[in-house]
């Protein structure tokens, strides 16, 4: 079994913490022994470094700790240690096979100590790196150590290693180690002490006896739902475009575990973004395209529904990305769904990578330790091989672990390229920088270094979805959660393009309409993106940026008017009678940084009956219909999961022209089987 050691300054005195009935120890220890890890090696023949790499030798000894409480009981009394080898990503450890003279692979650490359980072995040590083209480079094996079994010393171990909860008491066995080996002896807890009740023990413990958790610390920003605004007295609606599908996928996660599932974690225009529309792709120099669509409201019958639809172009060839993957390593992240399914999605997106991509990683926790960098993007074996050594453990500083990642995008930065930092966290940020807003000036500080963001939250039970938010809209990016590898593979493989390669900045939308014939509008959802009118055309303004190919869908519910009010443009004219509203969109194109703006004006005559809208249109008002309903927004009138549900059903045989739209189908069918058996309880 492998542990990771750490230098022990003291170890605490008992204490027992109730996780469940799970006691947890506690220690006091110093920081993990640091190793800055390298670039990979060239192979060239010629290359000193190369060459001295393949002629290193670490020097290993067995360390005794056997004088010492906490690694006496916990690591069998032994460690193998040695010094950092020059150029080594990591070790390899072998033990000798009984009854041969060959050494077999045993286990693999970042560290430059390694805990033994066998203690009349014979072991070594060999120090590792990668070459550019990916073929593993191997330092000289260390000569072999020796351990011999050597009696720990007689010492009472004072803490509690197991439960049983009967009644109010709590039963615990603790093991008291003699060299005759373990015994155990039972303790009984009451409200205030810990006391041993076998009669070949005396004393009393006092403990502090833990409170009630609340295993779900979930936080979410809460953003005031925008109403019904007139159109003579407010005729423009201005906002950031919103390219995150986090909520969708977070909120499908809650459903698909019979969670409840709370208002504020229901972003709207998520909901309606997650899925791949069939909207008409830009022509000529233009980074965007805007198609429209007007026709019943499904949910309000006094109101029409009007469909914006955003596309970015696509791309011939997939440029060169300097990537940074920045991973949270600390205790928070030790369960399936989270460290081992972030390596997953990692290894999801390097088998796309060439050899023209630089990858680098760097995780944090209670300090953030860099693993690689400037590895070609080709390396998969490098990636997959570290990412698996990864293990949770530790607080949480995320402050320096971005410093850290930024610096390294910049240093290998490449112009014209995809240069971008992907984070993948739980959000609970607990040491430096932690509050939502505080982090959000930090990050918005290293937009300008013209490195991109990337999220990828992960987890249940203490994400800090609001944090993860922050960040992506502060620096340049974008926030998904992935909460299985099929969501993996959807963003960093089949939208790998649209997730990594950024084809226009500052994407900024209003919308000018016509009181002659409007009388009042909707904007449903993007409560956190709303602007002043006067950003828009403010470039020190930011705003949201675009992908390749990527589709952006905005729904407005409209209460049209039956009399002329005034207005802005259409009080210039009057031959302007039939028409609803202007649509703008304003961005940076990134193939020539220049701003452009486009336009579309929508007619009334556009109206058509929902069944002739088209299935992007149905599709879009499905997935809004349902997530008012989730909400419980002031403005669902006839909204309900169930009609959600019948729309969808009448277009099931072309659901596959808007890509995922399957998928919301049969989320909204399991959420109606949980209501039903809820109801039935």
């Amino acid at each position: 079994m492998k542990h990771k050691i750490n230098r022990i300054a003291a170890v605490a005195a008992a204490a027992v913490m109730l996780s469940g009935s799970i006691p947890a120890f506690a220690a006091e220890e110093k920081q993990d022994i640091d190793i800055t890890y390298p670039t990979p090696l060239s192979n060239t023949p010629l290359n000193k470094e190369y060459k001295a790499f393949k002629n290193a030798k670490p020097v290993v000894k067995a360390v005794d700790y056997s004088d010492d409480y906490y690694y006496m009981h916990h690591f069998a009394g032994k460690t193998l240690q040695w010094e950092p080898v020059k150029n080594a990503l990591f070790y390899y450890i072998y033990i000798k096979n009984p009854g041969s003279s060959k050494y077999i692979y045993l286990d693999k650490t970042f560290d430059t100590s390694y805990a033994i359980d066998n203690k009349t072995a014979s072991y070594k040590v060999r120090a590792v790196s990668f070459s550019y083209d990916d073929k593993m480079v191997l330092g000289a094996m260390s000569d072999p150590v020796d351990v011999r079994h050597m009696k720990p010393k007689d010492m009472p171990i004072d803490f509690l290693v197991g439960a049983d909860e009967e009644g109010g008491a709590v039963e615990y066995e603790a093991a008291d180690s003699a060299s005759s080996g373990y015994k155990s002896r039972t303790y009984a807890v009451s409200e205030n002490s810990v006391a041993y009740t076998s009669a070949s023990y005396k004393g009393r413990v006092t403990v502090p006896y833990p409170t009630p958790i609340n295993y779900n610390t979930e936080e979410y920003s809460h953003y005031d739902e925008g109403g019904f605004k007139s159109a003579s007295l407010s005729p423009l609606s201005t906002f950031s475009a919103d390219v995150d599908t986090a909520s969708y996928a977070n909120v499908r996660r809650m459903i698909k575990d019979g969670s409840s599932i709370p208002a504020d974690a229901v972003r709207i225009e998520e909901f309606i973004n997650y899925f791949g529309y069939d909207f008409t792709a830009p022509t000529g120099g233009d980074a965007m395209s805007v198609t429209t669509t007007l026709s019943d409201c499904p949910w309000n019958s006094e109101a029409k529904l009007l469909q914006f639809g955003i596309r970015t172009k696509d791309l011939d060839k997939e440029p060169a990305s300097n990537l940074v993957f920045l991973l949270d390593v600390s205790g928070s992240m030790k369960s399936v769904e989270k460290l081992p399914l972030v390596v997953d999605s990692i290894n999801k997106l390097t088998e796309n990578l060439s050899s023209n991509d630089t990858i680098s990683i760097v995780t944090y926790s209670g300090e953030e330790k860099v693993i690689v960098t400037g590895a070609k993007g080709n390396m998969t074996n490098t990636v997959s091989t570290l990412t698996s050594m990864l293990e949770a453990s530790g607080s949480t500083n995320g402050e320096q672990g971005i410093n850290m990642a930024y610096d390294i995008a910049e240093k290998y930065f490449i112009k014209g390229a995809n240069n971008r930092v992907i984070m993948a966290t739980d959000g609970d940020l607990n040491v430096g920088i932690s509050d939502k807003d505080e982090l959000a000036k930090f990050i918005s500080k290293k937009s300008d270094s013209g490195v991109y963001l990337t999220i990828l939250g992960v987890g249940s039970g203490n994400i800090k979805d609001n944090k993860m938010e922050a960040l992506a809209k502060e620096g340049n990016g974008n926030y998904y959660y992935i909460d299985c590898i099929d969501e993996a593979q959807k963003v960093l493989a089949d939208e790998r393009m649209t997730t990594l390669v950024t084809v226009a900045d500052d994407v900024k939308f209003q919308v000018e309409f016509n009181p002659n014939t409007v009388s009042k509008y909707r904007l449903i959802g993007y409560d956190g993106r709303r602007l002043a009118n006067e950003d828009f055309r403010n470039d020190n303004v930011t705003a949201a940026e675009m992908g390749a190919g990527e589709t952006i869908t905005v729904l407005y519910e409209i209460i049209p008017a039956s009399g002329k009010e005034t207005g802005l443009k259409y009080q210039k004219t009057g031959t302007q009678a039939s028409e609803y509203c202007t649509f703008t969109a304003r961005y940076k194109d990134k193939s020539d940084n220049k701003i452009k703006e486009i336009s579309k004006v929508v007619e009334g005559s556009q109206y058509v009956k929902p069944e002739k809208a088209g299935i992007s249109f149905n599709v879009a008002a499905a997935s809004a219909e349902f997530a008012i309903s989730l909400r419980g927004s002031d403005y669902a009138k006839g909204a309900s999961a169930k009609h959600a549900y019948s729309t969808l059903a009448k277009y099931k045989g072309s659901l596959s022209k808007v890509k995922y739209s399957s998928d919301l189908i049969n989320v909204i069918e399991r959420y109606l089987t949980n209501e039903k058996n809820t109801e039935e309880e």
